[in-house]
């Protein structure tokens, strides 16, 4: 009987995944005796607080901030002269928004939502050349209302359609955005905690990421 070497294939490694760039957002409130106070993402606020945002890569890129208020009027909130101008962001590290000394924003407008625009990339891009602009198409006239079983429990307003979302593949971005974000992935996932939220891309590391985050307040 002749003896035949036989010879294995080696099995193939496992594809590696992408790496999919995650943000951790964090909202932050300043009572009136100083005492800084962790918010859910869902939460209702009054005209008047003063609020900031908490945020944490787990990648090296930049972050921009876009807003289209309550009242209509678009504004580039990060970076700004107000808010900072260096919109870098380190994996692991901790930063705030507005990033100066002591910065905080002031909830204001019409009852409502805010709708921030958060784009974060892997490079630079431009931001806008004018600092504010009005957005087209109609403002919404949607109210907050607050989740009526947590407050009962809590005493907390807060309100499910508050926080972090997918933008559609057929929502139009506002005019200022779209030379900077048209080609930018849409496709998130949303993880809530008490009192913060991660958001990660279906995306990998080399393509900008766009997703809105509603703010609520009366």
């Amino acid at each position: 009987m002749a003896m035949v070497a036989m010879q294995t294939a080696a099995p193939k490694a496992p594809a590696t995944p992408p790496v999919r760039p995650a943000l951790d957002i964090s909202l932050e409130k300043k009572g009136a005796s100083g005492k800084i106070e962790a918010m859910a993402a869902d939460h209702v606020f009054e005209a008047g607080d003063t609020i900031r945002f908490r945020i944490k890569s787990d990648y090296d890129g930049y972050l921009y901030v876009m807003d289209q208020g309550s009242s209509g009027h678009f504004a580039t909130v990060f970076p700004s002269g107000e808010a900072g101008a260096d919109n870098a962001v380190k994996r692991g590290q901790s930063y705030l928004i507005p990033a100066t000394d002591d910065g905080w924003f002031e909830v204001s407008g019409p009852a409502g939502f805010d709708v921030l625009y958060f784009l974060l990339s892997p490079t630079t891009i431009a931001p806008p050349t004018a600092g504010s602009f009005v957005a087209p198409g109609p403002v919404s006239s949607l109210k907050p209302r607050c989740n009526d079983a947590i407050f009962r429990a809590r005493g907390e307003c807060t309100d499910v359609s508050a926080g972090p979302a997918a933008l559609p593949s057929s929502a139009p971005l506002p005019a200022p955005l779209a030379p900077l974000a048209g080609s930018a992935s849409r496709d998130i996932t949303v993880v809530k905690k008490k009192d913060s939220v991660t958001v990660g891309s279906g995306g990998d590391r080399t393509a900008p990421v766009i997703y809105t985050f509603r703010l609520a307040h009366h």
